[in-house]
């Protein structure tokens, strides 16, 4: 009689176990997926681009404000190579590796309470890219509205390479729109 009622607990057991699983499970919100970004290859005839953020909270001179950031983005003949492009120049429809291209960025921060004034914070040479929430990267020199702008800063010398540095600048507000800008000619 005893193994009977061994038995007949440890089933029990299981069951009350597999039971408190399924309800924890279908009570787990889902997660849900942010939309993929609209990415956009900035194009090479470009004269340059001008991007600017939604509106975010930053503390300057002690004090709380809401700002927009403006980027400034001016191509240069800089270029970064990447070793595992060079494998791709006799891949069929691929011209060659082209490397991704340098821009010169100008950071502008406009607070809300003078929209007139525009206060530098910063001027640096980069690769260009937006990520979405889940940190997925749009690509070199993709741009798109909604994800968070993200530059690899670059150092450019005397001759047409650059070098990323590894420090990477990220925009504090989201993308909110973009203007690419054409030479007349």
């Amino acid at each position: 009689m005893k193994a009977n009622y061994k038995r007949l607990f440890l089933w029990s057991s299981l069951g009350s176990i597999a039971i408190g699983a399924a309800v924890t499970l279908a009570r787990r919100p889902k997660r849900i997926e942010p939309r993929p970004l609209a990415c956009r290859k900035i194009p090479e005839q470009c004269h340059g681009v001008l991007l600017w953020t939604e509106r975010f909270e930053v503390e300057e001179s002690g004090a709380r404000h809401h700002a927009h950031d403006r980027y400034y983005l001016q191509p240069t003949p800089f270029k970064v190579w990447s070793i595992l492009e060079l494998n791709l120049q006799g891949a069929p429809g691929k011209s060659g590796p082209g490397g991704a291209a340098i821009y010169h960025v100008t950071h502008v921060r406009l607070l809300e309470e003078n929209h007139e004034e525009e206060h530098l914070k910063d001027r640096f040479y980069g690769v260009v890219t937006v990520a979405d929430a889940a940190e997925r990267s749009c690509g070199s020199n993709f741009i798109a509205r909604g994800g968070i702008l993200e530059i690899k800063k670059c150092y450019v010398g005397g001759s047409s390479n650059g070098v990323e540095s590894g420090e990477v600048h990220r925009s504090l507000g989201r993308v909110l729109n973009y203007r690419i800008e054409y030479s007349a000619a």
